[in-house]
């Protein structure tokens, strides 16, 4: 099935678009959990001077804490594999 280039750039900008929410989704949801970690953790847990806060394993503060880093670690991976093409035309130009 052929295309024309008017419907081919359509569905390029469509999924340039549902990817760019994606991404800010994934952002805004790692923003928001790395916020709310000290507020769980000082509701949730046992703040032990001297040691920190004793939690749950499982617990509203664990699951944002492991929320934060998985969604730090898709953004380090999102940015990265970004890069590689703007080096690659950096170094052609």
């Amino acid at each position: 099935m052929k295309t024309d280039t008017l419907t081919h750039d359509r569905i390029s900008m469509n999924i340039i678009k549902n990817a760019t929410i994606v991404g800010g989704g994934v952002l805004a949801a790692g923003m928001g959990a790395t916020m709310l970690i000290p507020v769980a953790m000082s509701t949730f847990g046992t703040v032990v001077p001297g040691v920190g806060t004793i939690h749950v394993a499982g617990g509203v503060a664990a699951t944002l804490q492991s929320t934060a880093a998985a969604c730090t670690l898709s953004n380090s991976i999102l940015v990265g594999a970004g890069s590689i093409p703007i080096n690659y035309l950096r170094s052609k130009l």
